[in-house]
């Protein structure tokens, strides 16, 4: 953070990654420091991971633009970032919670207080606030957030890096906790994405067997970092074809679960497929076009299709404890380490999956 004079008066101000306007790219600039209010802390961010919807942002692809799956649209401009970790450095008058010096990290959707989840005492279903969309993130150098927000304190043993992906490991352990699925149950994921190795890892901690993980050749780097993980098969679906890999693998009989991943809607037939009488198939992706599939195969098959969207408040708590235990080490997945100011070659080259998860450094 540099100091800067303005009329006689000090601006502090700091470096950070901006959607300034609609369309591709982004832009790194010095902008004003944030200041806080008696119910906010200043946090100092140490590390803060690309997250795959930061890519659609940058990218602007189709059906993120106004990122419709809520209420409001994307603001712009805005400091993006949301998966982080850092420390307390201020502190307002009336906050509780935390105290300088707090090695900390946060949910992103901050509970407004009057909207009908929050009234319905869900708050992490509020969808008025959050970080790096609807309020500035964590792609700076200081991120001011609220003192109601979903704070966790980082105990010792948990390093900045694997605190930082804690966010995304909630995604994945929510969609696991929401399959029911038991020791033993065989499951695949589709998509050796962040989430989709995050899912790979938790399914693996939950005694899943044949565990399988299906991409294409462009995920070649992320493929071998699936077998690397503990994945029992690997499928390069543009080498043969992953519905008949799988029932061979099964005795005809298909998977328990699948866990959509990718957010390809035309991958839903195929997980529908993958799955055997009474199978489920959870969807974690964000879909940006609508799927086509034969609803007489679910019924049939008693089958069950999931949807599963962020978290809930003590996801996040058991999501630490995965990783103080370590139980889950997905700080393994991180392959860059940048600097804010090359913050596009590292969105790109997770864009182009040259990179697993892309952590930048303030």
């Amino acid at each position: 953070m540099e100091e800067q004079r303005h009329n006689g008066e000090v601006e502090l101000r700091m470096k950070a990654v901006l959607k300034t306007q609609e369309g591709p790219g982004i832009e790194v600039r010095d902008v004003d420091a944030p200041q806080i209010g008696d119910t906010d802390i200043l946090v100092k961010v140490v590390v803060s991971s690309v997250c795959g919807s930061d890519v659609s942002i940058y990218e602007w692809k189709s059906g993120y633009q106004g990122y419709h799956w809520w209420d409001g649209t994307l603001a712009l401009p805005v400091i993006l970032g949301h998966e982080f970790s850092g420390r307390v450095v201020e502190v307002g008058s009336r906050v509780y919670k935390a105290a300088v010096g707090d090695r900390i990290t946060a949910s992103p959707l901050m509970p407004c207080g009057r909207c009908d989840m929050c009234l319905a005492e869900r708050p992490e279903f509020c969808m008025k606030s959050i970080v790096g969309m609807l309020s500035d993130g964590t792609y700076a150098e200081y991120v001011r957030l609220t003192a109601e927000a979903n704070i966790i304190k980082l105990p010792d043993n948990v390093s900045y890096e694997a605190a930082s992906l804690i966010e995304p490991l909630a995604v994945a352990l929510h969609a696991v906790e929401l399959s029911s699925i038991k020791p033993g149950d065989r499951a695949a994921v589709i998509g050796p994405g962040p989430i989709g190795l995050m899912s790979l890892q938790v399914l693996k901690a939950a005694g899943a067997s044949l565990l399988t993980v299906s991409g294409t050749s462009a995920d070649r780097k992320r493929l071998e970092m699936a077998e690397r993980l503990g994945a029992d098969i690997i499928i390069d679906v543009e080498k043969e074809d992953v519905v008949t890999r799988v029932m061979a693998a099964t005795e005809g009989e298909g998977l328990d679960f699948v866990f959509e991943a990718t957010g390809n809607s035309a991958t839903l037939p195929q997980a529908l497929s993958m799955v055997g009488v009474g199978g489920k198939v959870v969807l974690i992706g964000m879909y940006s076009s609508p799927a086509q599939f034969n609803p007489v195969e679910v019924v049939i098959g008693n089958k069950s299709i999931i949807g599963s969207f962020a978290y809930e408040s003590q996801t996040w708590k058991r999501s630490l404890a995965l990783l103080a235990k370590g139980i889950v080490a997905p700080e393994a997945m991180i392959t860059h380490r940048l600097p804010l100011e090359e913050a596009e070659k590292g969105f790109e080259m997770a864009a182009k999956k040259e990179a697993v998860k892309v952590v930048l450094i303030p």
